[in-house]
């Protein structure tokens, strides 16, 4: 995969797009596309999973401006996103 294919994977992945979509999208057989991302240390699946990590960052900063702003329904999942990570870091 060239560089602007990497960009485009990345941004498709960002919009939590499923794979088969993405493949569909970047006009790649599907079965290429899983091969693509077969290989955990390659560019692809870097690139694919960091568009989603951005995306769930953003999403979890947006919690957490929205708890500190007093919403209680975003408390209670930032409390829980606390919770998860401190049991992850165990």
């Amino acid at each position: 995969m060239n560089e602007v294919l990497l960009a485009q994977l990345e941004e498709m992945s960002s919009l939590m797009l499923a794979r088969k979509d993405i493949a569909t999208i970047l006009e790649i057989d599907q079965e290429d596309f899983n091969d693509f991302l077969s290989d955990k240390l390659a560019d692809p699946w870097k690139r694919f999973q960091a568009g989603r990590m951005k995306t769930i960052a953003q999403v979890r900063k947006s919690i957490f401006e929205l708890a500190s702003n007093g919403s209680s329904p975003a408390q209670m999942e930032a409390m829980r996103l606390i919770r998860d990570a401190q049991m992850d870091d165990l």
